[in-house]
């Protein structure tokens, strides 16, 4: 089992970070619904400076490091998601 400093459940965010398109915003959003109930996820947005990148924020509880790990295994496995906080 792998160790983690988190104790579940956690209110967390995750971040995706891709090309400031109109579409990323909903692209992100599907990639965690099938992880995390959509009632149970917000969402929130942050363009780059210049506008070119757009950060997208989801927070939600986490009930488990696995739950955790599939979502960012979801958002890494996107060609259009650049960096994952």
């Amino acid at each position: 089992m792998t160790e983690t400093l988190i104790e579940f459940p956690a209110d967390l965010a995750v971040k995706a970070m891709g090309l400031n398109t109109p579409e990323f915003e909903a692209e992100v959003s599907a990639l965690v619904t099938p992880h995390i109930e959509p009632a149970d996820f917000t969402i929130t947005t942050l363009p780059s400076k210049e506008g070119k990148y757009l950060s997208v924020s989801v927070r939600f509880t986490a009930t488990s490091l696995e739950q955790l790990q599939s979502v960012y295994a979801a958002l890494k496995s996107e060609p259009k998601v650049l960096y994952t906080l």
